[in-house]
């Protein structure tokens, strides 16, 4: 019987300790809700399961004002990031997004951190934070100066891969916050009208003042995908447009050129490359109106 040892340790400084005597062999675990399911399926075995429920400094949401920045903690829940009304006033892509996690047990008790420490493509709090260029907070003791800052798109190296060293865990994400004008959505498809895995998922950002749009893009790519390409044609055609529907339509096709469909058990690839034009499409109508 598969029975690990469990540490619970109240101070980063003793998970930093933990993770550093166990290199690959100690795993941290919060909500468990993406883990759980991993060590039920046999996927994986780590000896020590070190437990992050009495560890302070990791469960906090500070947004500042005016052109500040949002910190977030790996700690907090989806139901918090949800419910928090700083975030949905100043970035409600990143709030629409933890709204669509699961049942409300698991938004309850799982959090942003395991979301995207765990590197699903899929991940729909990663879809949104990676809009909005956030970055996480690494701590390790091996890591030089205690601590690093790691941009998302940098983070995510494959399916379950993330840029981290054993001893390494993340504390929290930060991002910029945009413009007070700006806009911002979250869209996905799944199998069913809730509780699904996205076939193809959406994160969109629109600045008006700026002439700015952010687009990423979940489920469509071995890691979520920034369709910086579109980005690009958008910026430079949006203030002289004298079609916003053509340009739309231009700027969905090269939303889907980023994506790399396949096909699996959910969805075709075909149907996963019209899904992301449908839904780059939908974003930018809903936002430029």
């Amino acid at each position: 019987m598969y029975e690990p040892l469990w540490e619970r340790p109240e101070a980063i400084r003793d998970v930093e300790s933990i993770l550093a005597s166990a290199p690959g062999r100690a795993r941290v675990i919060a909500g468990g809700t993406d883990l759980a399911i991993l060590i039920r399926r046999g996927e994986v075995r780590p000896e020590i399961l070190v437990d992050l429920g009495r560890v302070a400094g990791m469960s906090q949401i500070e947004v500042g004002p005016d052109e500040g920045r949002a910190e977030i903690g790996a700690l907090v829940t989806h139901a918090r990031v949800a419910d928090d009304r700083a975030i949905r006033a100043r970035a409600s892509a990143l709030a629409q997004a933890c709204r669509t996690v699961g049942s409300r047990q698991i938004r309850s008790r799982g959090t942003i951190g395991g979301n995207i420490a765990n590197a699903s493509p899929a991940a729909d709090g990663a879809v949104a934070l990676l809009a909005f260029d956030a970055a996480a907070e690494v701590r390790g003791a091996d890591t030089p100066g205690g601590g690093r800052r790691v941009p998302l798109r940098e983070l995510f190296e494959g399916p379950g891969k993330v840029a981290l060293a054993p001893s390494e865990l993340v504390t929290a994400f930060t991002f910029k916050l945009p413009g007070v004008d700006a806009k911002s959505v979250y869209l996905k498809v799944g199998q069913r009208k809730a509780l699904a895995i996205a076939i193809a998922s959406a994160a969109v950002i629109f600045e008006p003042s700026a002439g700015r749009v952010r687009i990423a893009l979940g489920s469509v790519a071995p890691t979520p995908v920034r369709a910086t390409a579109a980005e690009r044609l958008f910026e430079a055609e949006w203030p002289r447009s004298g079609s916003p529907g053509a340009l739309m339509e231009k700027v969905a096709d090269l939303a889907v050129e980023a994506a790399s469909t396949i096909d699996d058990v959910r969805a075709s690839a075909w149907y996963r490359a019209d899904l992301v034009r449908t839904l780059t499409r939908r974003a930018l109508g809903s936002l430029c109106d």
